[in-house]
């Protein structure tokens, strides 16, 4: 009996070690918006598409040029395609303090006016630094086509922390760059 008693402590300690504390992060771009214009016309954002890495739910790295790896334990808190075209749309809203800005196509009840399609090529930790490269395309009602490229690298510890920090500070500048392109 004593045996056990023994091997269920030493499993149960053995279990407790082994458990990995996991934390989960998000982004919400910018909290403060300074400056307010005027939105011209209803507009409509399609989801952010972002790169494949995004999609395993953990924080990426790239260690080389052919190579990605994912944080231990550092997982976003939600699909981040969803997230950062909410946070967008939300961040728009207030910049132009108006509602006529839509999640396209499912929220749309009126036509709008313009439709934003975002791409996010490269968004990572690589050499001590956070990279953003972005390219959105504007297509007005009328047929006529706006595209634009965004390029950021922002410097960074490999701590998960400053990554994150360092992730939104970008999508805040990259928020503001499209803001800038739709007045």
């Amino acid at each position: 009996m004593k045996r056990v008693i023994i091997l269920v402590m030493i499993s149960a300690i053995w279990t407790g070690c082994s458990i990995r504390t996991k934390s989960f992060y998000l982004l919400e771009g910018a909290q403060q918006i300074e400056k307010h214009a005027v939105l011209r016309g209803s507009v409509g954002i399609e989801n952010i598409i972002l790169p494949r890495y995004f999609r395993q739910g953990n924080i990426a790295l790239k260690e080389d040029a052919h190579k990605v790896s994912f944080l231990s334990g550092a997982h976003w808190v939600s699909d981040m395609n969803e997230q950062l075209t909410s946070a967008l749309i939300s961040y728009l809203k207030h910049y132009f303090k108006s509602t006529d800005i839509y999640l396209y196509p499912w929220d749309v009840s009126q036509n709008v006016t313009r439709k934003v399609s975002i791409r996010v090529e490269n968004f990572i930790y690589h050499d001590k630094q956070v990279h953003l490269d972005a390219s959105w395309e504007i297509k007005s009602k009328d047929g006529a086509k706006v595209a634009k490229f965004f390029h950021l690298s922002l410097p960074s510890s490999r701590d998960t922390d400053s990554i994150v920090k360092q992730m939104d500070v970008a999508f805040s500048k990259l928020e503001a760059a499209i803001a800038k392109s739709l007045s």
